[in-house]
């Protein structure tokens, strides 16, 4: 009994833990989605993202340099695994700066995600049966932003999309037009702010 509640213990700390051992957050951003009627994108992001697991044993002192450069170093190859990753480097304190651009059809690709499936920071997919789009971003629970402020840091970013389709749902901040396109916008001040969220019918 007492080995089952302290592997039960073992996996909530594993769960509590999850988003600061080994995660990447978006600290500070710029990204941009292009969507047209046809289903044409081009998604992009520039801007900071942390590695928390380094940046939290850089913090603490838990880690020398050579395990630094080495945790850098693997770090750097797994962004430019990805083709769409036109640029990287290490920043500082586990902070790197990224430039990432994708375009494509989505109705060919049926789903997009920067950064990848278990590090999906924003996704669009696309739903042959209905003919929709959806846009999401990452949520981040109450008590995973309450750890990573607790790390000294944050959420701060601009989030655009622009579409000439029929936007069905859609929780922007803001909209506006931009010639034959419609603007929506966020702005994410906190981890704690909304995830941005869009449904687009293309027929």
């Amino acid at each position: 009994m007492q080995s089952l509640l302290k592997r039960a213990r073992s996996a909530l700390l594993l769960v509590a833990l999850l988003v600061l051992s080994g995660c990447y957050l978006p600290a500070s951003f710029d990204a941009e989605l292009e969507l047209s009627r046809p289903g044409l994108y081009k998604m992009s992001f520039d801007g900071f993202i942390v590695e928390t697991g380094l940046y939290n044993e850089i913090r603490l002192n838990k880690i020398d340099q050579e395990k630094i450069q080495e945790k850098i170093a693997t770090i750097l190859r797994d962004f430019k695994r990805d083709s769409s990753t036109k640029s990287v480097s290490h920043f500082g304190k586990g902070a790197f700066k990224v430039n990432w651009v994708k375009s494509g059809d989505i109705i060919r690709s049926r789903q997009v995600m920067f950064f990848r499936r278990n590090e999906n920071m924003l996704s669009i997919s696309f739903n042959k049966n209905t003919g929709r789009i959806g846009l999401a971003g990452r949520y981040i629970q109450k008590k995973d932003g309450d750890r990573i402020q607790a790390m000294g840091l944050d959420v701060k970013g601009v989030i655009r999309i622009k579409t000439d389709a029929k936007v069905l749902s859609h929780n922007a901040q803001k909209t506006f037009k931009e010639g034959a396109v419609t603007v929506y916008f966020w702005e994410l001040k906190s981890v704690y702010d909304r995830a941005p969220k869009m449904e687009v019918v293309l027929r």
